[in-house]
């Protein structure tokens, strides 16, 4: 293809494409409402880490970013369909705490629960469905200069929003 108005011709509608595609998933992307965080602690390990202690293993393949915080999320309120980079460890501490993963499968997690969230299982919503605060208090583990810990992402299909 040596011509390069046929180049440019077929160019400008595949860059259009690209761009349209990329601005679809903001634009589905489902926002919190009624959720908010409150920064706890954030800190970065020297390098690697590895411990295998009896029925526990934690590994990093390099430095890794901790980043702690205190999420409240109000009666009706939402996380909003999201993933995260790296993994979340998750404790409510008071209420309840509903979450739906990609295949609208829920399991509710009452206070004093603990869960994991993990990046490639696909996006999913935390809901609060009682009639009091819930108080969450989650830990990010991320590859070290990790700065965005929450993607915001399209529902997959689910009637919750």
């Amino acid at each position: 293809m040596n011509n390069p108005n046929l180049r440019r011709a077929i160019r400008g509608p595949l860059l259009a494409l690209a761009l349209v595609g990329a601005l679809a998933g903001t634009a589905l992307a489902t926002s919190a409402v009624d959720f908010s965080s409150t920064p706890l602690a954030k800190g970065t390990t020297a390098g690697s880490v590895q411990f295998n202690t009896g029925a526990i293993k934690f590994q990093t393949k390099g430095a890794a970013v901790f980043n702690t915080v205190m999420i409240t999320v109000k009666p009706g309120g939402t996380s909003g369909w999201h993933t995260h980079p790296g993994v979340v460890l998750v404790t409510v501490k008071e209420g309840e705490i509903t979450f739906y993963d990609q295949t609208c499968v829920f399991i509710r997690h009452p206070a004093g629960s603990s869960f994991v969230e993990a990046d490639g299982d696909g996006p999913g919503l935390a809901h609060n469905e009682g009639s009091i605060d819930a108080i969450v208090y989650a830990t990010f583990v991320a590859e070290a200069g990790t700065s965005a810990f929450r993607l915001d992402a399209a529902n997959p299909g689910c009637s919750q929003n």
